[in-house]
C-alpha cells in the first residue's frame, strides 16, 4: 500500500510528467482526490489527472494528431502501470498556460492509497 504523495511520484515518474512549466509536448500531474469510501482498513481510491500538453492554438489539425500521439502513448503506459486504473480520457480541450494557448487532453486514473 502506498500513500497519496508517493502515489503521485510514482505516476509523475511513469509519465515523465513536468512539476513546473514546461514548452510543450508536456504532462503534468494533479490530484483529483477522492470520494473517501473507505475500500478496508484506511484504504482509498485517490484520483489523479494526467494532463497532455501540445501545439499551440491555430495549427489546429497538426496540434489536434500530436496530442493523440502523445495521449495514446501516456494511455498505453499507464495501462502497464501495476496497481492504476485509467478511468477517462477527455476529448481534445483548449488550454491556457503560462500566458499562452495550447491543445490539451485529460486522462484521469485511480489507485489504491493508505490515508492514516
Amino acid at each position: 500500500m502506498t500513500t497519496i504523495l508517493a502515489a503521485r511520484a510514482a505516476l509523475v515518474t511513469a509519465v515523465g510528467a513536468k512539476d513546473t512549466f514546461s514548452d510543450p509536448p508536456a504532462c503534468y500531474v494533479y490530484s483529483n482526490g477522492s470520494d473517501m469510501e473507505l475500500k478496508g482498513g484506511s484504504s482509498i481510491v485517490w484520483t489523479f489527472r494526467v494532463s497532455c500538453v501540445v501545439g499551440y492554438q491555430g495549427d489546429d489539425a497538426d496540434s489536434s494528431r500530436a496530442l493523440a500521439a502523445l495521449t495514446q502513448s501516456k494511455v498505453n503506459t499507464l495501462w502497464a502501470l501495476a496497481g492504476w486504473s485509467v478511468d477517462r480520457v477527455t476529448a481534445d480541450l483548449v488550454t491556457d498556460i503560462a500566458g499562452g494557448t495550447y491543445f490539451s487532453a485529460d486522462i484521469d486514473v485511480s489507485t489504491v492509497v493508505q490515508i492514516i
